[in-house]
C-alpha cells in the first residue's frame, strides 16, 4: 500500500459522507447484550447447557496406577519428567565439575595451563547451554502433553 501523501502519487479521492465528516458518523447507542456479527446458536443447539451438564471429574492416578492403564486415560511421563530434569540437573551438574577437575589436573602439567584456564572459564557457559537444551526438550514434551490434556477437555465439554 503506498502512502498517499506520496508525491510520485495523486491524492485518493474520498466519496462524500451523509453525516459529513471524513470519518462519518460515530455509531449509535446498542441496545444491551447486543453483539455485533452473527449470533450464536439458540439454546436448543446445545441441550446439556440447559441442564448444567458438567464433563466428569478426572482422578488422578498414581504412576503404577498410570503404568498399568491399558486405555492410556492416565499419562506417565507428565508425572515422570520432573523427576527425568533433576536428573539431568544433577547429571549436567557432575559433568561440570569434572571437566573443572580435570582442567585442574592438567594445569599441574607444564605445557597446558593455558587450555586448562580456558577450560575452567568455558566450564559455566557449558553448564548453562546443556541446561538451556535440557530446558527446551523438556518444555516441548510438557507443550505436547498439555495440548492433548486440554484437547480431551474439549472433547469431553462436546
Amino acid at each position: 500500500m503506498t502512502n498517499p501523501s506520496d508525491p510520485g502519487h495523486p491524492p485518493r479521492p474520498q466519496a462524500p459522507d451523509p453525516a459529513g465528516g471524513p470519518y462519518g458518523a460515530p455509531p449509535g447507542p446498542r441496545q444491551a447484550g447486543s453483539v455485533p456479527g452473527p449470533r450464536p446458536p439458540g439454546p436448543a443447539a446445545f441441550p446439556q447447557d440447559q441442564q448444567g451438564w458438567v464433563p466428569p471429574e478426572r482422578t488422578e492416578k498414581g504412576l503404577l496406577a498410570a503404568l498399568l492403564d491399558a486405555n492410556f486415560d492416565s499419562l506417565v511421563t507428565p508425572k515422570l519428567l520432573k523427576v527425568f530434569y533433576a536428573l539431568s540437573m544433577v547429571m549436567v551438574t557432575l559433568e561440570c565439575i569434572a571437566i573443572v577437575g580435570f582442567a585442574i589436573w592438567v594445569i599441574s602439567m607444564d605445557f597446558y595451563w593455558a587450555v586448562a584456564i580456558l577450560l575452567i572459564l568455558a566450564t559455566p557457559l557449558i553448564w548453562f547451554f546443556q541446561m538451556l537444551f535440557v530446558r527446551i526438550l523438556m518444555e516441548a514434551v510438557v507443550v505436547r502433553f498439555k495440548q492433548a490434556e486440554y484437547l480431551r477437555i474439549i472433547k469431553d465439554k462436546g
